[in-house]
Protein backbone atom coordinates (compact mmCIF):
# COMPACT_ATOMS: atom_id res chain seq x y z
CA UNK A 1 0.00 0.00 0.00
CA UNK A 2 0.98 3.48 -0.59
CA UNK A 3 2.61 4.99 3.09
CA UNK A 4 -0.13 6.49 5.22
CA UNK A 5 1.68 9.81 6.83
CA UNK A 6 -1.25 10.83 9.21
CA UNK A 7 -1.16 10.33 13.23
CA UNK A 8 -3.87 8.73 13.49
CA UNK A 9 -2.77 8.08 17.94
CA UNK A 10 -2.09 11.58 18.08
CA UNK A 11 -5.33 12.24 17.30
CA UNK A 12 -7.35 10.06 19.37
CA UNK A 13 -8.39 12.84 21.87
CA UNK A 14 -9.95 14.72 18.94
CA UNK A 15 -11.53 11.87 17.53
CA UNK A 16 -12.84 10.99 20.47
CA UNK A 17 -14.46 14.03 21.39
CA UNK A 18 -15.82 14.59 17.70
CA UNK A 19 -17.47 11.17 18.10
CA UNK A 20 -19.32 11.75 21.15
CA UNK A 21 -20.63 15.07 19.06
CA UNK A 22 -21.88 12.31 16.51
CA UNK A 23 -23.06 10.11 18.47
CA UNK A 24 -25.61 13.11 19.46
CA UNK A 25 -26.44 14.17 16.15
CA UNK A 26 -27.13 9.99 15.18
CA UNK A 27 -29.83 10.21 17.33
CA UNK A 28 -31.80 12.82 15.16
CA UNK A 29 -30.97 10.39 12.14
CA UNK A 30 -34.31 10.77 8.91
CA UNK A 31 -34.72 7.04 9.64
CA UNK A 32 -33.37 4.06 10.75
CA UNK A 33 -30.64 2.67 8.23
CA UNK A 34 -31.06 -1.08 8.52
CA UNK A 35 -29.20 -1.59 5.09
CA UNK A 36 -25.94 0.75 3.82
CA UNK A 37 -23.34 2.49 5.60
CA UNK A 38 -23.38 1.61 9.43
CA UNK A 39 -23.01 4.11 12.05
CA UNK A 40 -19.39 4.33 12.63
CA UNK A 41 -18.26 4.55 8.86
CA UNK A 42 -20.82 7.36 9.04
CA UNK A 43 -19.11 8.89 11.69
CA UNK A 44 -15.90 8.32 9.68
CA UNK A 45 -17.59 10.07 6.91
CA UNK A 46 -18.93 12.86 9.20
CA UNK A 47 -15.06 13.19 10.08
CA UNK A 48 -13.52 13.89 6.94
CA UNK A 49 -16.13 16.06 5.51
CA UNK A 50 -16.10 18.42 8.41
CA UNK A 51 -12.22 18.77 7.61
CA UNK A 52 -12.49 18.62 3.99
CA UNK A 53 -15.38 21.44 4.36
CA UNK A 54 -16.37 20.90 0.50
CA UNK A 55 -18.44 23.26 -1.15
CA UNK A 56 -19.34 20.76 -3.66
CA UNK A 57 -20.29 16.92 -2.98
CA UNK A 58 -21.07 14.56 -6.01
CA UNK A 59 -22.31 11.07 -4.27
CA UNK A 60 -22.07 8.25 -6.48
CA UNK A 61 -24.37 5.43 -4.66
CA UNK A 62 -26.61 6.83 -1.87
CA UNK A 63 -29.64 4.37 -1.64
CA UNK A 64 -32.23 5.90 0.73
CA UNK A 65 -30.06 8.91 1.35
CA UNK A 66 -28.71 8.06 4.64
CA UNK A 67 -25.01 9.26 3.55
CA UNK A 68 -26.48 12.31 2.18
CA UNK A 69 -27.72 13.23 5.39
CA UNK A 70 -24.51 12.38 6.90
CA UNK A 71 -22.44 14.89 5.10
CA UNK A 72 -24.92 17.36 5.02
CA UNK A 73 -24.61 17.27 8.38
CA UNK A 74 -20.74 17.95 8.16
CA UNK A 75 -21.40 20.30 5.66
CA UNK A 76 -24.75 22.12 5.68
CA UNK A 77 -23.96 24.75 3.33
CA UNK A 78 -22.47 22.12 0.59
CA UNK A 79 -24.22 21.75 -2.58
CA UNK A 80 -25.01 17.87 -2.89
CA UNK A 81 -25.43 16.01 -6.26
CA UNK A 82 -26.52 12.72 -5.46
CA UNK A 83 -26.06 9.62 -8.38
CA UNK A 84 -28.20 5.90 -7.95
CA UNK A 85 -29.23 3.88 -10.27
CA UNK A 86 -31.94 3.25 -8.36
CA UNK A 87 -33.54 6.72 -8.98
CA UNK A 88 -33.78 5.40 -12.38
CA UNK A 89 -35.78 2.27 -11.45
CA UNK A 90 -37.93 3.95 -8.48
CA UNK A 91 -40.85 3.66 -10.73
CA UNK A 92 -40.31 -0.01 -10.86
CA UNK A 93 -39.69 -0.82 -7.06
CA UNK A 94 -42.19 -1.08 -4.25
CA UNK A 95 -41.94 1.90 -2.07
CA UNK A 96 -43.49 0.15 0.98
CA UNK A 97 -40.45 -2.33 0.99
CA UNK A 98 -38.09 0.50 0.71
CA UNK A 99 -39.12 2.50 2.93
CA UNK A 100 -38.90 6.58 3.80
CA UNK A 101 -35.76 8.30 2.74
CA UNK A 102 -33.58 11.49 3.42
CA UNK A 103 -34.52 13.69 0.39
CA UNK A 104 -34.44 17.91 1.16
CA UNK A 105 -35.54 19.91 -1.75
CA UNK A 106 -32.25 21.53 -2.75
CA UNK A 107 -30.76 17.85 -3.22
CA UNK A 108 -30.00 16.79 -7.13
CA UNK A 109 -30.51 13.69 -8.29
CA UNK A 110 -30.11 11.36 -11.10
CA UNK A 111 -30.22 8.03 -12.00
CA UNK A 112 -26.68 8.51 -14.07
CA UNK A 113 -23.78 6.67 -13.23
CA UNK A 114 -20.80 9.14 -12.43
CA UNK A 115 -18.54 7.64 -15.93
CA UNK A 116 -21.73 9.28 -17.79
CA UNK A 117 -21.68 12.57 -15.77
CA UNK A 118 -20.22 15.80 -17.80
CA UNK A 119 -18.67 16.66 -14.59
CA UNK A 120 -15.65 17.82 -16.54
CA UNK A 121 -17.75 20.83 -17.97
CA UNK A 122 -19.53 21.65 -14.44
CA UNK A 123 -17.35 24.68 -12.61
CA UNK A 124 -16.49 23.18 -9.47
CA UNK A 125 -16.20 25.37 -6.28
CA UNK A 126 -13.02 24.50 -4.99
CA UNK A 127 -12.81 22.21 -2.54
CA UNK A 128 -14.84 19.76 -4.12
CA UNK A 129 -15.61 16.42 -2.82
CA UNK A 130 -16.67 12.80 -4.42
CA UNK A 131 -17.93 9.97 -2.16
CA UNK A 132 -18.12 6.98 -3.86
CA UNK A 133 -20.04 4.03 -2.01
CA UNK A 134 -20.95 2.21 -4.92
CA UNK A 135 -19.20 -1.33 -5.10
CA UNK A 136 -17.22 -0.30 -8.32
CA UNK A 137 -13.58 -1.70 -8.90
CA UNK A 138 -11.59 1.65 -7.54
CA UNK A 139 -8.83 2.15 -9.70
CA UNK A 140 -11.63 3.10 -12.54
CA UNK A 141 -13.60 5.38 -9.99
CA UNK A 142 -10.13 7.03 -9.19
CA UNK A 143 -9.13 7.91 -12.58
CA UNK A 144 -12.82 8.78 -13.65
CA UNK A 145 -12.69 11.39 -10.82
CA UNK A 146 -9.69 12.50 -11.94
CA UNK A 147 -10.75 12.95 -15.26
CA UNK A 148 -13.99 14.86 -14.26
CA UNK A 149 -11.30 17.45 -12.17
CA UNK A 150 -11.96 15.91 -8.72
CA UNK A 151 -9.25 16.30 -6.09
CA UNK A 152 -10.87 15.06 -3.20
CA UNK A 153 -11.86 11.81 -3.45
CA UNK A 154 -13.09 9.26 -0.16
CA UNK A 155 -14.16 5.31 -1.56
CA UNK A 156 -16.07 3.36 0.88
CA UNK A 157 -16.16 -0.58 0.93
CA UNK A 158 -11.66 -0.72 0.42
CA UNK A 159 -11.67 -3.52 1.77
CA UNK A 160 -7.92 -6.01 1.82
CA UNK A 161 -9.92 -9.33 1.22
CA UNK A 162 -13.15 -10.59 -0.18
CA UNK A 163 -14.85 -7.81 -1.31
CA UNK A 164 -17.86 -7.16 -4.22
CA UNK A 165 -15.41 -5.40 -6.40
CA UNK A 166 -11.54 -4.77 -6.83
CA UNK A 167 -9.76 -2.55 -3.87
CA UNK A 168 -7.00 -0.60 -3.80
CA UNK A 169 -5.61 -3.51 -1.82
CA UNK A 170 -5.98 -5.69 -4.56
CA UNK A 171 -4.99 -3.41 -6.91
CA UNK A 172 -1.47 -2.07 -5.38
CA UNK A 173 -0.31 -6.22 -6.24
CA UNK A 174 0.60 -4.80 -9.57
CA UNK A 175 3.81 -3.07 -9.18
CA UNK A 176 2.63 -0.65 -12.18
CA UNK A 177 -0.44 0.53 -10.40
CA UNK A 178 1.27 1.22 -7.09
CA UNK A 179 3.58 3.59 -9.45
CA UNK A 180 1.22 5.19 -10.94
CA UNK A 181 -0.68 5.88 -7.84
CA UNK A 182 2.38 7.33 -6.28
CA UNK A 183 2.90 9.10 -9.01
CA UNK A 184 -0.53 11.13 -8.86
CA UNK A 185 -1.88 10.49 -5.34
CA UNK A 186 -0.84 12.82 -2.88
CA UNK A 187 -2.48 11.44 0.38
CA UNK A 188 -3.82 8.19 0.90
CA UNK A 189 -5.41 7.97 4.24
CA UNK A 190 -7.37 5.21 5.54
CA UNK A 191 -9.38 5.67 8.93
CA UNK A 192 -8.89 3.57 11.91
CA UNK A 193 -11.55 1.68 13.47
CA UNK A 194 -12.29 3.60 16.81
CA UNK A 195 -11.81 0.29 18.93
CA UNK A 196 -9.82 -3.34 17.61
CA UNK A 197 -12.42 -5.17 15.34
CA UNK A 198 -12.50 -8.01 13.20
CA UNK A 199 -13.74 -7.14 9.79
CA UNK A 200 -14.68 -7.69 6.45
CA UNK A 201 -17.03 -9.66 4.70
CA UNK A 202 -16.80 -12.65 7.30
CA UNK A 203 -15.00 -10.80 10.05
CA UNK A 204 -12.21 -12.59 8.52
CA UNK A 205 -9.56 -9.92 9.27
CA UNK A 206 -8.29 -8.36 12.31
CA UNK A 207 -7.94 -4.68 12.15
CA UNK A 208 -6.35 -2.38 15.05
CA UNK A 209 -8.44 0.36 16.73
CA UNK A 210 -8.02 3.78 18.37
CA UNK A 211 -9.54 2.13 21.36
CA UNK A 212 -11.04 5.41 22.34
CA UNK A 213 -12.54 5.55 26.14
CA UNK A 214 -15.65 3.46 25.89
CA UNK A 215 -18.46 5.51 27.01
CA UNK A 216 -22.46 4.29 27.13
CA UNK A 217 -22.75 7.47 24.70
CA UNK A 218 -20.92 6.15 22.02
CA UNK A 219 -22.42 2.76 22.39
CA UNK A 220 -24.65 3.49 19.31
CA UNK A 221 -21.23 3.51 17.27
CA UNK A 222 -19.55 0.24 18.12
CA UNK A 223 -20.30 -2.54 15.78
CA UNK A 224 -17.42 -4.86 17.20
CA UNK A 225 -19.81 -7.12 18.13
CA UNK A 226 -21.96 -7.63 15.34
CA UNK A 227 -21.57 -11.16 12.90
CA UNK A 228 -20.02 -8.29 10.30
CA UNK A 229 -18.08 -5.10 11.78
CA UNK A 230 -19.72 -1.92 10.34
CA UNK A 231 -15.52 -0.97 9.99
CA UNK A 232 -15.33 -0.89 5.85
CA UNK A 233 -11.82 0.73 5.29
CA UNK A 234 -13.15 4.11 4.64
CA UNK A 235 -10.40 5.97 2.35
CA UNK A 236 -9.46 9.74 1.44
CA UNK A 237 -7.59 10.10 -1.36
CA UNK A 238 -6.32 13.47 -2.58
CA UNK A 239 -5.15 13.90 -5.99
CA UNK A 240 -1.57 16.21 -6.42
CA UNK A 241 -1.97 19.40 -8.45
CA UNK A 242 0.14 17.89 -11.08
CA UNK A 243 -2.21 14.96 -11.92
CA UNK A 244 -5.50 17.39 -12.50
CA UNK A 245 -3.32 19.33 -15.39
CA UNK A 246 -3.37 16.11 -17.01
CA UNK A 247 -6.62 14.08 -16.40
CA UNK A 248 -6.02 11.81 -19.74
CA UNK A 249 -3.36 10.00 -18.16
CA UNK A 250 -4.55 6.83 -17.75
CA UNK A 251 -3.84 3.85 -15.19
CA UNK A 252 -1.75 0.90 -16.60
CA UNK A 253 -2.94 -2.20 -17.48
CA UNK A 254 -4.88 -4.58 -14.98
Amino acid sequence: MIAQSRDWIAEAAAIAESAHEWAERFRTAPFVNNNGMAPDTAFYLYYWVREISPKLIVESGTWRGFSTWVMREAAPAAKIISLDPIFALGHCLDSAKIGSGYWPTDLERTGTDFSCCDFEFLAKPAPSLVLFDDHQNKIHRLQQAIQKGFQHIIFDDNLPGQATHQTFFHYMQNPDIKAWMEKIVERFEIFPPLWDTMAGMRNETFVPGLNIPRDPALACLDTTHQPRSGYTWLTYVKIKDAALRVPNVNAPTE
